[in-house]
């Protein structure tokens, strides 16, 4: 449970931070004097319950406290005070607890104990998952929910955290990497703090799915549970190993896993962690779809062998093998002026863009095609 201390007097800071701190699962996450530093804490981060001095100086706190109460409702609010006479004027802000100084130790652990009984009545009722989460990663970003609401990103670094954990399938990350990653150009003290603003934001962000505590953390490591997350990199992956060989068996279930595979990982997001995933996916796409266009053509299927080696030639223009194939297929085909096409295209890439001459065999192929056409 994180929790809050506003009081004007910092001898008040040091009693309830001694007391609070020799409580389990207690952390402190601030001491204010000044409720506008508080409020700006509890804006970016997840807080649990707040201890409120209702004499805070030039300050009403009773205002402070309903403000907070309007702008998040979660939030548990406890009035400290050394004045009986505002406690029926507190109960508009729906307080927790009204606590008279001094504290005492015992009536402090009453407060927290009834403040974790409530946030588990919430957790239980808020929290529960609804269905799966969908998650487009394949040529770009996209989270929805089982009922095909799209997740609204609160942030551009809330988002690319999701993705991050996203692309370790549930594995710990170290939080020394992600701030690595994920926030290179901030010095380190400042990103330590931002990581939680951050982390905040994403369950929010989530929060709506009944999914915010799908991120989970411990011993300074985040990860993604990925039980209720259905992603399609992770489809298409698995599979991709079910067809070591192929047949007229499962021709047309090779086609939809090839489908599957709707662009780069991330695609225009451009994060530069990524590259080596998506360097890594891309490769076994282009491995994938040529064991497919290779069997369609073996077994006379040249116009569909065609059309699926065609786009990806557009996915991997420098790839020879590729290139070959689709010569092939409209040979196969008869189709001249498309090989002739194509041929043209092949030579321009090397003697115009490599300043090469065109490889023997794509010659020796298309002049064997253009013969029997």
């Amino acid at each position: 449970m994180r929790v809050i201390v506003i009081d004007d007097e910092k001898a008040m800071h040091l009693v309830m931070n001694g007391m609070l701190s020799r409580i389990h699962d207690v952390e402190v996450a601030g001491c204010y004097q000044h409720p506008a530093d508080a409020m700006e804490q509890i804006r970016n981060e997840a807080i649990d319950l707040v201890f409120i001095d209702i004499n805070l100086g030039q300050d009403n706190g009773l205002e402070i406290a309903r403000g907070l109460r309007s702008a998040h409702r979660e939030l548990d609010i406890v009035f400290v005070t050394s004045h009986k006479e505002y406690a029926i004027d507190s109960f508009d802000s729906y307080p927790l607890d009204y606590m008279i100084k001094p504290v005492s130790q015992s009536r402090l652990e009453q407060t927290i104990a009834r403040a974790a009984a409530r946030i588990g009545e919430r957790s239980s009722v808020a929290d529960v998952p609804i269905g799966k989460l969908t998650v487009r990663a394949l040529g770009g970003l996209e989270v929805k929910t089982e009922q095909g609401e799209p997740v609204k990103w609160i942030s551009r670094k809330s988002m690319e955290l999701f993705a991050y954990l996203l692309m370790h399938r549930g594995s710990p990350v170290s939080k020394s990497r992600i701030i690595e990653y994920i926030y290179p150009d901030m010095p380190i003290k400042n990103a330590a703090i931002y990581i939680n603003t951050t982390v905040y934001q994403l369950r929010k962000s989530l929060h709506a799915s009944g999914h915010k505590h799908i991120i989970a953390n411990s011993l300074e490591q985040y990860w993604l549970l990925f039980d209720p997350i259905e992603a399609d990199f992770v489809m298409f992956e698995d599979q991709v190993s079910q067809f070591s060989t192929l047949s007229a068996e499962n021709i047309e279930a090779a086609l939809a896993c090839e489908r599957l595979y709707t662009g780069e990982l991330f695609d225009e997001r451009s994060y530069v962690w990524a590259a080596p995933e998506q360097i890594r996916l891309h490769e076994l796409y282009i491995r994938f779809a040529k064991q497919i266009g290779r069997w369609l053509l073996q077994h006379q299927e040249s116009e569909q062998a065609a059309r699926l080696i065609k786009k990806l030639v557009s996915r991997s223009e420098w790839d020879e093998e590729t290139h070959l194939l689709l010569l092939e297929a409209y040979g196969k085909l008869g189709d001249s002026a498309a090989l002739a096409r194509h041929y043209e295209h092949v030579t321009d890439l090397y003697q115009k863009e490599l300043s090469i001459p065109t490889p023997s065999e794509f010659t020796k192929l298309y002049e064997h095609y253009r013969e029997i056409i």
